[in-house]
């Protein structure tokens, strides 16, 4: 018998019609990381489908014999919260997407899935409800590289010019809503602090 999955929160980070009736969506989960669900779609017009950014929950079935495959079946359901507001901004859109792939990559390997779901979820919030999105893009790295452990105060904040040093604490400690007249300095930084932790950190671009 397949082993059955509750999923409490699952963020979508991609998906794909394949055929005329599979659905495949890329998702990450508070309790099981980065995840593969297939569903079968209805050919009803009514039959509702999780967007991109969208949190879902719902039921799982794994594979039989496929321990440690990422692949589920998603047996049921439900949206519980969408962000339609993100692809109101080409920005956002492009940041959104930027943190989704970053999830998707690196969230097999992350030891607290609920952390970095629920960072993932705080950002993709701020920017449906319109904060920055390159600042919002450059707190959630900062805060992910930091959580996995690398020297981020350490090597690459100290390793700043003073004005941009003021800059990056500017950016990471103003809440992300408040910080639009920052919004375009924050994009060279984000760069800056992306090359870095690219470089010098395990985390996949």
């Amino acid at each position: 018998m397949p082993q059955s999955f509750d999923i409490s929160t699952a963020t979508v980070l991609g998906k794909e019609v394949r055929g005329e009736d599979m659905l495949h969506v890329t998702a990450f989960s508070d309790t099981l990381g980065a995840l593969l669900f297939i569903k079968k779609i209805s050919s009803q017009k009514t039959s509702q489908q999780p967007d991109l950014f969208d949190d879902i929950s719902g039921t799982a079935d794994a594979p039989q014999s496929a321990e440690g495959s990422t692949l589920r079946f998603l047996r049921d359901f439900e949206i519980t919260r969408r962000r339609a507001g993100i692809a109101k901004s080409y920005d956002a859109l492009e940041q959104a997407s930027m943190l989704a792939q970053c999830a998707a990559k690196n969230g097999r390997h992350v030891e607290n899935c609920a952390k970095l779901s629920a960072r993932l979820r705080r950002a993709l919030d701020a920017m449906d409800a319109g904060a920055p999105p390159h600042v919002v893009s450059l707190k959630f790295m900062y805060l992910f590289a930091r959580d996995e452990g690398y020297p981020i105060i350490e090597d690459f904040f100290n390793g700043l010019s003073e004005p941009k040093r003021a800059l990056f604490s500017a950016l990471v400690k103003t809440p992300a809503g408040e910080c639009a007249e920052l919004s375009t300095r924050a994009v060279d930084m984000l760069e800056e602090m992306c090359r870095w932790i690219y470089a010098e950190t395990d985390i996949i671009e």
